[in-house]
C-alpha cells in the first residue's frame, strides 16, 4: 500500500498558522474553539517513533485545515483535504496496528483508541456530505486531541496521556443544541473536579488560581444547564466557552512551564 500522502511536503508556514493560530480564526462568539494539536507537535522528533508522530502531526494539521475550509463554506476543498486526511490515516492504522511503535506495544487503550479515530473520521466525512459545518469542526477537535493522545501513548509521556484524556472530557461537554437531553444529561454526570484533581498539576500560584477558576465556572455550567428547559439558554453556553477558554489558558500555562517535558 502507498503512503497515500502523508510523506508530501507540507509548507511550513501552513503548519505554523495552524498550530499556533487557528484558535483565534474561529470569528463568531459561540464557536471560540480551535483544533489544537500544539502537544501533537512536542513529541514529533522526541523518540525513536518519529515517521509515526510526523505522519500524525501531518494529518492532523490537515484536519484543522478541513475545519477552517468547511467554516468557510468551501465543501469542496473541505471534502478534498478530509479525504486525503482518511487515505492517510488507513495507511498509517494499518501500520501501527500490525506493529504497535514505542510504549503503545500491550497497551489496553491503544487499539480501542484507532477504531475511535477511524468512526471519527467517518462521521466527519458524513457531516461534509450533509454541509454541516458546525458539526465538522466539533469532530475535528475531538479527532486532533484522540490523535495527540495516540502519540502520547506511542511516546509514553503518561503527564501528556492524563491531560489529553482530561481535555477529551471537557469536549465531551460541549452543549450540542441538536443533542440537548445528552448533553445535558453528560455535564451533570461529569465527574470533573475529580478528574481535575487526579491530574495533579504544580501547585504553583498561578497553576492553582487556574483550577479553582475551572471549578467555579464548571459549578455554574452545571447549575445553569439543569436550570434550562428544552434548549440551552446563552447562559449555559457562555458558561461552556468561559470553561473551554481558561482551561485553554491553563494548557498555554503549563506549556511555557515546560510541564509535559518535565514529565
Amino acid at each position: 500500500m502507498r503512503d497515500s500522502g502523508v510523506r508530501l511536503a507540507w509548507p511550513k508556514y501552513i503548519m505554523a498558522v495552524t498550530i499556533f493560530f487557528l484558535p483565534m480564526l474561529i470569528q463568531t462568539p459561540c464557536r471560540l474553539f480551535g483544533c489544537d494539536n500544539t502537544l501533537l507537535e512536542m513529541l514529533t522528533g522526541s523518540k525513536a517513533q518519529d515517521s509515526v508522530n510526523e505522519k500524525l502531526l501531518v494529518i492532523s494539521s490537515k484536519m484543522q485545515v478541513t475545519a477552517e475550509l468547511a467554516k468557510a463554506f468551501n465543501h469542496a476543498a473541505a471534502e478534498k483535504m478530509h479525504q486525503e486526511s482518511m487515505e492517510s490515516w488507513l495507511y498509517v492504522a494499518t501500520q501501527i496496528t500490525s506493529d504497535p511503535p514505542g510504549s503503545a506495544t500491550g497497551d489496553i487503550e491503544f487499539n480501542p483508541l484507532l477504531v475511535k479515530i477511524s468512526r471519527d473520521l467517518g462521521t466527519v466525512r458524513q457531516l461534509l456530505a450533509g454541509r454541516q459545518s458546525d458539526d465538522v469542526h466539533d469532530r475535528l477537535e475531538l479527532c486532533v486531541s484522540r490523535m495527540s493522545l495516540l502519540a502520547a501513548i506511542i511516546n509514553g509521556n503518561t503527564s501528556m496521556r492524563e491531560f489529553l484524556s482530561f481535555e477529551l472530557l471537557l469536549l465531551g461537554l460541549r452543549p450540542l443544541p441538536l443533542s440537548f437531553a445528552a448533553s445535558r444529561a453528560a455535564i451533570a454526570l461529569a465527574d470533573f473536579n475529580a478528574a481535575l484533581d487526579n491530574l495533579k498539576l504544580p501547585q504553583t500560584p498561578e497553576v492553582k488560581e487556574k483550577t479553582v477558576l475551572l471549578k467555579t465556572i464548571f459549578a455554574n455550567l452545571q447549575d445553569s444547564a439543569a436550570a434550562d428547559g428544552n434548549a440551552f439558554s446563552k447562559k449555559t453556553l457562555t458558561s461552556y466557552l468561559t470553561l473551554y477558554n481558561e482551561f485553554s489558558a491553563l494548557k498555554k500555562i503549563l506549556l511555557a512551564d515546560k510541564y509535559f517535558v518535565a514529565q
